[in-house]
């Protein structure tokens, strides 16, 4: 790993902090080096998501996730990081190590889906790729945080029915309340897992308490009671 360029990082942490709050305010229980992992994570997350917006037919979504095999590769063989911020705070992190490598093609692989505009079939197809994508990487995070095999797999089952809650219904508008549905049983199973974390690795899995409050509130949860929730999950453990 080496030194954390200081201008990359205030990057990462506005990128994340402005796309996807959540997952930032957890980060922020963290200490280092995991803080700056967790960051890098979650903000490599939001580069893959937003391709398929940025591009008007598949075969360039394709190049730009194959920029970031690449990318990702040249850092676990040692080289120097692609001039992007991202890539300079993954080298800088447990990320650069090779032990993620095929966990993290895995999700590449899988973010290709949308870029087909093709239909979840049902909650329980959308939850499968979420499980391969937003679980996976919640998964990840766990593990670099020193969890367990166990806890990470009931933090990628949570996070696909976190994604759930919070974009199912901007996913997979046809299916309605099945997602809402199905993302209650799979936190439902999953929390008690959850609710046994070691503290050391409560803020790489923070963020999916809010999960419940997701599928109450919608998206339009009030700042203050977002805030209280973290701060309860990490105090008493209470997902």
């Amino acid at each position: 790993m080496s030194e954390t360029p200081t201008q990359s990082l205030d990057h990462c942490s506005s990128l994340v902090r402005e796309q996807d709050e959540d997952r930032w305010l957890a980060a922020q229980y963290a200490k280092e080096p995991l803080q700056t992992a967790l960051l890098a994570l979650a903000a490599l997350r939001i580069e893959l998501r937003r391709i398929p917006s940025q591009v008007s037919e598949p075969p360039l979504g394709e190049i730009r996730l194959q920029w970031w095999r690449e990318g990702l590769e040249a850092i676990r063989g040692g080289g120097a990081p692609r001039a992007h911020p991202v890539l300079e705070i993954v080298a800088a992190t447990s990320l650069a190590e090779g032990r993620w490598a095929g966990r993290l093609d895995a999700v590449i692989d899988a973010s290709s889906r949308p870029l087909y505009g093709e239909d979840f079939s049902s909650a329980a197809d959308l939850g499968e790729w979420l499980r391969e994508t937003e679980g996976a990487l919640d998964a990840l995070a766990v593990e670099m945080a020193d969890g367990d095999h166990m806890l990470a797999d009931a933090a990628a089952s949570a996070g696909a029915a976190f994604a759930m809650a919070r974009e199912g219904r901007m996913l997979a508008p046809r299916l309605g309340d099945e997602v809402e549905a199905y993302a209650a049983a799979l936190f439902k199973n999953a929390a008690p897992v959850l609710s046994k974390a070691p503290p050391a690795t409560a803020p790489s899995l923070l963020h999916l308490a809010l999960t419940p409050g997701y599928l109450r509130d919608g998206v339009r949860r009030a700042p203050l009671r977002k805030r209280m929730t973290l701060f309860s999950a990490m105090a008493f453990a209470r997902f």
